[in-house]
């Protein structure tokens, strides 16, 4: 199959695009999409998008040759005048900033702003068994960078554990509480009739425990795959990194007090409320009494179930409350750790 060789970008940005041609380009390449692809679920077909020639302004795609060259050109090209193929029909290819076997696929590529995207499209969540969707006007409000805590992405852990060490901060991609319109839509629908806050958060750990799978391509990822709690609801999967994010960004948005808890190789969520102390899976911080949820294991009860390796969560290391500080700090000793941007790793 055709490899991508093109210039690798985070967040692109191209000569004035539509909105919802902004918002395509972005998740086009997006890792935390890895499940599928935008261009497979926004085309309905097997289409895959293979990268972008920053300098060029080219998007390239590749497509199997069981979909005709013209089904594929209609569905994603305005002008398909603006269309330019590959010359080769078989074996080993370069074609511009593509290279690879194009046996059984045919390559393509064009201007970004030649880009076709329905801003009525529906995408419809990847969930176990819960019906939940969005189309692309809400999708475009996601890029919103308000909408989530946005602080520094790591966290540098080099005091704690021998030699250069760095783990990512949870918190800087969880949705700020009111701030984030499909997290607030799924939060309501889900605790519609709740009443109390143990009953609500029950609920919404129910929700991401079941709906949510577990995600070993992110665990085993060579670099971890962050996602923001909309990311985690449309590709369906996430480790507990990912699920760890949704659950707390739901939290927010219903007004329940947590904190993020980080044990060597894993993180879950502190609760704050009336809960049973029968598993004893709670943790005293800032003179309250934090109930841990598990967000990988289905039908987790907070304050009651329990796990065959419970060891994992005898010793929290690390604690973050979002809504009051960016920082992780110590469990004991209550020391926070630096913070880093990605540029500062260099």
């Amino acid at each position: 199959m055709f490899l991508s060789a093109c210039s690798e970008l985070n967040q692109p940005i191209f000569q004035q695009p539509s909105a919802p041609q902004k918002t395509a380009l972005y998740y086009l390449y997006n890792k935390s999409l890895l499940s599928d692809t935008l261009s497979r679920i926004m085309y309905q077909m097997p289409l895959d998008f293979r990268g972008i020639d920053m300098e060029k302004d080219l998007l390239y795609f590749i497509c199997p040759d069981s979909i005709s060259r013209r089904r594929a050109v209609q569905a994603v090209a305005i002008d398909s005048e603006k269309i330019e193929f590959s010359p080769c029909k078989t074996g080993d290819c370069v074609f511009g900033g593509l290279q690879g076997n194009i046996d059984g696929y045919f390559a393509f590529r064009m201007p970004s702003l030649n880009l076709k995207v329905d801003s009525n499209f529906k995408f419809t969540c990847n969930l176990k068994d819960y019906a939940f969707s969005f189309n692309m006007r809400e999708l475009h409000d996601e890029l919103d960078t308000t909408i989530f805590y946005n602080f520094k992405k790591n966290v540098d852990m080099s005091t704690y554990y021998q030699g250069r060490n760095l783990v990512t901060n949870i918190g800087a991609f969880i949705s700020k509480q009111g701030k984030d319109p499909l997290i607030h839509k799924l939060t309501s629908q889900l605790t519609q009739g709740i009443s109390t806050q143990e009953e609500k958060a029950q609920k919404l750990l129910d929700f991401v425990s079941k709906q949510i799978e577990y995600s070993y391509e992110d665990y085993w990822y060579r670099s971890e795959i962050t996602k923001r709690a909309h990311e985690v609801l449309f590709s369906g999967e996430a480790d507990c990194s990912g699920k760890t994010t949704l659950f707390a960004s739901m939290l927010e948005d219903a007004g329940i007090p947590y904190c993020l808890l980080y044990f060597p190789n894993h993180v879950n969520v502190g609760i704050e409320g009336k809960f049973s102390t029968l598993n004893h899976y709670h943790i005293e911080l800032l003179h309250k009494t934090f109930y841990m949820a598990e967000t990988t294991v289905p039908d987790f009860k907070i304050g009651t179930s329990s796990i065959s390796n419970a060891e994992i969560l005898e010793h929290p290391e690390f604690y973050q409350v979002p809504h009051k500080s960016p920082n992780f700090y110590t469990v004991k000793g209550n020391q926070a750790l630096p913070l880093l941007d990605s540029e500062d790793e260099e």
